[in-house]
């Protein structure tokens, strides 16, 4: 049997995948921090229980991509 339930990240999951913080992603979290555009959407389950889908886990790394530039020239 499949499981078709979209994946839920926990801070600690996303910390050790991405290398940031558990502490900056809780900063990440805060009104203020969201009014900069800083961090990336949540779902916030209750108080102290919050996930992060894998859709905007993976469009805040895809939107993070550096592409080399062009030293023409060189």
């Amino acid at each position: 049997m499949s499981d078709d339930r979209p994946r839920l990240w926990t801070p600690q999951e996303l910390a050790e995948y991405t290398g940031i913080p558990i502490r900056t992603l809780a900063d990440w979290r805060t009104e203020r921090a969201r009014s900069r555009g800083l961090g990336l959407p949540f779902v916030a389950l209750s108080t102290h229980n919050v996930r992060y889908r894998d859709e905007d886990v993976e469009a805040f790394i895809a939107g993070r991509i550096v592409a080399p530039t062009d030293r023409a020239g060189d």
